[in-house]
């Protein structure tokens, strides 16, 4: 039987959303083994003088946990 655990992350980029996604899973995959998905829950973005500047993502990131 296998379980798995979900964690949420906030990822940001200066390119896009998509690019955000991407940051959060490469930095969760350095220390986080067998990720096998993510769920988009949020988009937001950060605007300063009429420009989007920044783009945040929050995801809930799903893995699986290992048995003994």
């Amino acid at each position: 039987m296998s379980v798995a655990k979900v964690i949420e992350l906030v990822g940001q980029s200066e390119h896009g959303w998509e690019d955000a996604m991407k940051n959060a899973v490469s930095r969760a995959n350095q220390t986080v083994d067998d990720i096998s998905g993510i769920e988009v829950i949020n988009q937001t973005a950060r605007v300063d003088n009429g420009e989007i500047t920044s783009y945040k993502v929050n995801v809930k990131l799903l893995f699986d946990v290992k048995e003994d």
